[in-house]
């Protein structure tokens, strides 16, 4: 199996889509790997430019998609990552990653994308989590309660304290706190209330939690304070009874509800944390706990996020280790970000998401924190980026001599034409053959040919200025642009120099010497045409010329005349 059917078993297999598409209007694609099938889509809907790649953008997402891939764009970044959704072909809404890449032209103009994007669905579905906590508990009525203080029996009790326990206040004056109090211990009592009685400060008390018992024998569960007070001028004691019944049913509650969220979240694969505004951790799912090392952390009671995923005494920050804290609580949305937890023997990319928990005055008063392993996505796709960048070089470029081939060299004489129209320069477009190369073929053999190829694409490339272009159209057959010349006659010397650069023959490890020249046959930007095809027509009749007088030598058109 060569390169190119194993970049197209790895495209064919892989879970992510490759684009190319053009820097124009709409994006329309050029190129789909085969496994676009994966969103219910064939290569030939986007080869046949019946759908552009920008029509399956999320509405809601493609302002903001364009937006960012201009910006990215115009500050030179030929490398980024995008999150949004898109619409597979049932119209069924996908969230991908996309990681693009820029191919520009000569002048650093955005000639092509390459994206390639990955189907993150399902991993967004695990970001949604509803609030963890319970609102704050609803407080029951106050009872109150005045009983004397030698004999202890009632003297009054509000409406609050007879609708509880349910005894009218005629019978209520009969009762001491004993008979209210299942769970009461005499001993105890009667001391609290000594020390009450004894101290001279005001407004003391004291506090104790009780089982009041009704008339009809059903408990309830309740606070108790009691204070010293003087009605009259005699001694009596006030307490304010708080039913917290709804409270212990609620505490119960949200408890069997903890542990359920707890039993959910354990469940879960992915770390899971619900993290405080100073960093501490109050509740985490067991893959979390599997991070745990408990030499970093300072206070096992309340560890904090940074102890626990990345080991360090300090939060996370700059541009390799955002954090997600300080990001959701500056914008109150959810934020994602991507982390480094390995080390430099071995990387390992984690996911973060970060999801605020909001108060009633849409305050963040925690935020929960999911860590997804992507660290064999962020290889695939590396690794696809780098096949693509291969496949992307392979398609304009000449196996043999790594020259542009036919395609590039059409697209370079576009732009060529484009900047001569803008900048009034001309241009020469030169049709180079190698002379009696089939006679080196026959006689040297193939493999001598293709080193004489190879030559020849280097003699003519270290004669050219950098910004000029060589390619190889095939077998013998070479072309040259050269630009930015003020006149006809500026192109003589160059056409001069090419034909100078094969005097010497060509060395070969295994042939030996081997003499060869070249024909070369131009045409001029504007003067002799002023289109692509018109230019390469003369080009070609003045190589034609050349081979008529014997070749090794160069013609211009414009001198035919």
């Amino acid at each position: 199996m060569n390169d190119s059917q194993r970049i197209k078993a790895i495209l064919k297999n892989s879970q992510a889509v490759i684009f190319y598409w053009r820097a124009e209007d709409g994006w329309p694609v050029e190129y789909v790997s085969e496994n676009v099938s994966l969103f219910g889509y064939q290569e030939q809907d986007f080869l046949s430019g019946r759908i552009p790649y920008s029509s399956i953008i999320h509405p809601d997402d493609i302002a903001q998609v364009f937006e960012e891939v201009t910006t990215y764009t115009q500050t030179k970044q030929d490398e980024f990552r995008q999150v949004y959704r898109v619409l597979d072909a049932q119209g069924k809404v996908r969230w991908i990653d996309d990681r693009t890449v820029i191919e520009r032209d000569e002048a650093g103009h955005p000639a092509y994308y390459v994206g390639t994007i990955i189907d993150i669905s399902d991993q967004r579905k695990a970001e949604q989590f509803s609030q963890l906590l319970g609102g704050l508990l609803n407080e029951s009525s106050e009872e109150a309660y005045v009983f004397e203080r030698d004999s202890l029996k009632f003297t009054y009790l509000n409406t609050a304290a007879l609708n509880n326990i349910g005894f009218s206040l005629e019978e209520a004056k009969n009762l001491t706190p004993f008979d209210i109090k299942a769970d009461l211990d005499f001993v105890d009592f009667k001391e609290k209330l000594a020390n009450l009685d004894a101290s001279n400060q005001k407004n003391e008390f004291v506090e104790f939690e009780a089982i009041m018992k009704r008339k009809d024998g059903s408990e309830y569960c309740a606070d108790v304070k009691i204070q010293r007070v003087y009605i009259d001028g005699h001694a009596h004691f006030f307490a304010i009874v708080h039913d917290v019944s709804n409270r212990k049913y609620l505490e119960e509650q949200r408890e069997k509800e903890h542990q359920f969220v707890q039993t959910v979240i354990d469940g879960v694969a992915d770390s899971i944390m619900v993290i405080q505004p100073d960093y501490t951790v109050s509740m985490m799912n067991k893959a979390a706990k599997t991070m745990l090392d408990l030499a970093p952390i300072q206070n096992t009671d309340s560890p904090k996020c940074y102890e626990i995923s990345h080991h360090r005494s300090k939060p996370c920050d700059g541009q390799a280790h955002p954090c997600p804290l300080h990001m959701v609580m500056q914008s109150k949305t959810t934020v994602s970000v991507i982390h480094n937890h390995g080390n430099s023997d071995k990387a390992h990319y984690v996911e973060l998401t970060a999801k605020p928990l909001l108060n009633d005055r849409h305050e963040v008063y925690s935020i929960v924190e999911s860590s997804h392993d992507i660290t064999s996505l962020i290889e695939t796709q590396e690794l696809l980026i780098e096949q693509t960048a291969k496949m992307s070089h392979q398609a304009g470029h000449d196996s043999l001599t790594g020259l542009p081939n036919r395609r590039l060299f059409e697209d370079r004489l576009r732009q060529a034409l484009l900047r001569s129209k803008r900048t009034i320069d001309c241009f020469a477009v030169g049709l180079i053959d190698v002379d009696k190369f089939k006679h080196i073929n026959d006689t040297f053999g193939h493999f001598a040919g293709d080193e004489v190829l190879v030559e020849v694409a280097n003699r003519l490339r270290n004669t050219l200025r950098t910004s000029d272009t060589v390619a190889r159209l095939g077998g013998d057959e070479f072309t040259v642009i050269i630009e930015s010349i003020h006149s006809v006659d500026g192109f003589k010397p160059i056409f001069e120099k090419l034909i100078a650069a094969f005097k010497d023959p060509i060395e070969t490890p295994f042939f030996g010497s081997i003499p060869v020249s070249i024909s070369v046959g131009g045409s001029v930007y504007p003067i002799d045409a002023q289109d692509e095809s018109d230019l390469l027509k003369k080009a070609d009749l003045a190589l034609y010329e050349v081979k008529a007088k014997g070749r090794n030598g160069y013609q211009l058109f414009n001198d035919m005349q």
